[in-house]
């Protein structure tokens, strides 16, 4: 199949089997099991000529660039053919591009992009063999969430409990009866139960007073649980009146031992 479109000189044809004349070289290149390191431009440069004389024999206008790369090859094929000049010891050192290095540079540059996009384009595939599944409603016994006041969030209160155990492992003691019992979620609520019964229906409580006497860290983290766990039954909520101030516990329900 072949692509064209009107240029200003007349009818130019592109090879849709090409991108471009890096893409041909690195299709002769491949076809002739070169390396790419290591380039045979006699031979590749006459392969590249072949092809630009066949499209001309089909009456066929080759793009400008395949006939830059042509000359480039026929450049460097005529620097390998002549001696090499002794080096000149009075001749100011100026800057110089080597002609083979700059194309085996392109050569590599281009052949990335090439695993890259065909890396895309079997993305593209498996996307496309993937389906998204519709939207499903909510079930109806969908755990309520846990009840904040406006302006606190569960990063506030990790906040506040992450501040909480760094002052516990200071103040811990250094002799203290150790136990092997786990320290259970129904064991937590039960205690917190009972520092509600010191106090009265929407009074507010400060956070830190529920982990007075405690320094162990599973039952640091078991009472902070079951806290949360209450306040997403509503039976309290937790308030905090601005950022980085204490927390408060407000009691909405006593609620019996467990």
């Amino acid at each position: 199949m072949e692509k064209s479109n009107i240029a200003q000189n007349g009818l130019t044809i592109k090879l849709s089997d090409f991108e471009g004349p890096i893409d041909l070289l690195l299709h002769l290149i491949k076809k002739s099991e070169m390396n790419i390191f290591d380039l045979q431009i006699a031979d590749i440069t006459s392969q590249y000529l072949d092809f630009i004389h066949a499209q001309q024999a089909m009456q066929l206008d080759v793009a400008s660039e395949y006939l830059v790369m042509a000359a480039t090859l026929v450049k460097i094929k005529s620097a390998d053919l002549l001696p090499e000049e002794e080096p000149d010891d009075y001749a100011v050192d100026e800057e110089y591009a080597d002609p083979r290095e700059e194309l085996m540079l392109q050569l590599l540059t281009y052949k990335q992009f090439q695993v890259a996009s065909e890396s895309l384009r079997e993305r593209e595939q498996l996307k496309q063999q993937s389906f998204p599944r519709t939207q499903m409603k909510a079930p109806d016994n969908l755990e309520q969430p846990i009840t904040l006041a406006p302006g606190l969030s569960l990063g506030d209160l990790q906040t506040a409990f992450a501040q909480l155990l760094r002052r516990k492992k200071q103040e811990k003691p250094i002799r203290r009866h150790v136990t092997a019992e786990t320290y259970s979620l129904k064991e937590a609520v039960n205690n917190i139960n009972k520092h509600f019964l010191q106090h009265q229906t929407g009074e507010m409580i400060p956070f830190a007073s529920f982990f007075d006497d405690i320094y162990e860290r599973e039952h640091l983290v078991v009472t902070f649980l079951a806290l949360l766990e209450m306040a997403k039954d509503k039976r309290l909520k937790l308030h905090q009146e601005h950022q980085q101030q204490e927390i408060y516990v407000e009691i909405e329900a006593f609620g019996e031992d467990e």
